[in-house]
């Protein structure tokens, strides 16, 4: 389970400056461990399981630019297509367009940087069907935590349970390439 999540932006409000410490911990933490993990996930006789920790504002709709939307909604996505969105967006970060270039307008770097990792984790399980690798994303909803100042509408015990009970499906009952919203019954979708 990767459960890297970090924003600086209080509840009602946007900034970007701290936008390349919220991707590298929100969308190259996960992907760097689960690339380090990968032999380890090859040698095992049973299904391995990743369930990245995500976001609804890491949804494809947030985005407003039709051709960041058409790259990573390619059916051929790469990797190095969405680290290319993802350097993209940090230029236009540095240079102080991002607002005109069609990002989310809700917490952008932190929607960014969830919409970078779900956009991986379709990548990751399109390379692994068939195989013995389960890839899916979770988003637990408005949770209590530091991030949120304590506000939200389930604690993260809560939200805990769920991503657990998610992570420990019988492998009959396994999918790969989705995405889980909240809490039960399950409501999901492909990545």
């Amino acid at each position: 389970v990767n459960n890297a999540g970090v924003s600086f932006n209080d509840i009602h409000e946007n900034s970007v400056e701290f936008a390349e410490t919220v991707i590298k911990t929100n969308f190259h933490g996960p992907k760097l461990l689960t690339e380090s993990l990968l032999p380890l996930f090859r040698l095992s006789p049973s299904i391995s399981r990743i369930l990245n920790i995500s976001s609804r504002l890491g949804s494809i709709n947030k985005v407003r630019n039709h051709n960041i939307k058409e790259t990573l909604q390619k059916e051929r996505l790469s990797e190095e297509e969405i680290e290319g969105v993802v350097k993209m967006f940090l230029g236009d970060v540095k240079e102080g367009r991002w607002e005109r270039e069609g990002w989310p307008q809700i917490w952008t770097d932190y929607s960014v940087s969830k919409l970078a990792l779900n956009a991986y984790s379709r990548v990751l399980a399109k390379r692994f069907e068939g195989g013995r690798l389960s890839v899916n994303c979770f988003c637990p909803g408005y949770t209590q935590t530091s991030m949120t100042r304590g506000q939200g509408t389930h604690t993260p015990d809560a939200a805990a349970e769920v991503a657990v009970s998610l992570a420990l499906l019988p492998p009959h009952d396994l999918p790969t390439g989705h995405f889980f919203l909240g809490f039960g019954p399950y409501s999901q979708s492909r990545l």
